[in-house]
């Protein structure tokens, strides 16, 4: 029991996951961001925005920047009918979290 978690103030180990994750996925739209990107692939901020009524342009923003700077969103160009066009997808990680979440959200909607 010499390994402590960082954060924890006793000699046991933390089952309680890394701080980091919490400080991104436990941001109000975070998690709704990374189900709508594992559900529809790449999508432009618009139709996000559209979809999550109720997020503010710049929280939006803000959202968005700490899932690219966790590196569970990133930004690709896409063919739009005016030439290539910005849109969010998931890298790897961000298919493997939204997968993690998956289960969290079927339990939740059984209840």
């Amino acid at each position: 029991m010499d390994r402590v978690s960082q954060g924890c103030e006793s000699a046991l180990e933390c089952p309680c996951p890394p701080i980091g994750l919490i400080d991104v996925v436990g941001k109000k739209w975070a998690v709704c961001v990374i189900s709508l990107l594992g559900k529809y692939g790449s999508v432009r901020f618009g139709p996000i925005q559209s979809c999550l009524s109720g997020v503010s342009p710049a929280t939006l923003t803000t959202t968005l920047r700490a899932l690219e700077r966790a590196r569970w969103v990133g930004r690709v160009s896409v063919s739009g009918s005016r030439g290539p066009v910005k849109a969010y997808t998931h890298p790897a990680s961000g298919r493997a979290l939204h997968e993690s979440l998956l289960p969290l959200a079927n339990w939740l909607q059984s209840k």
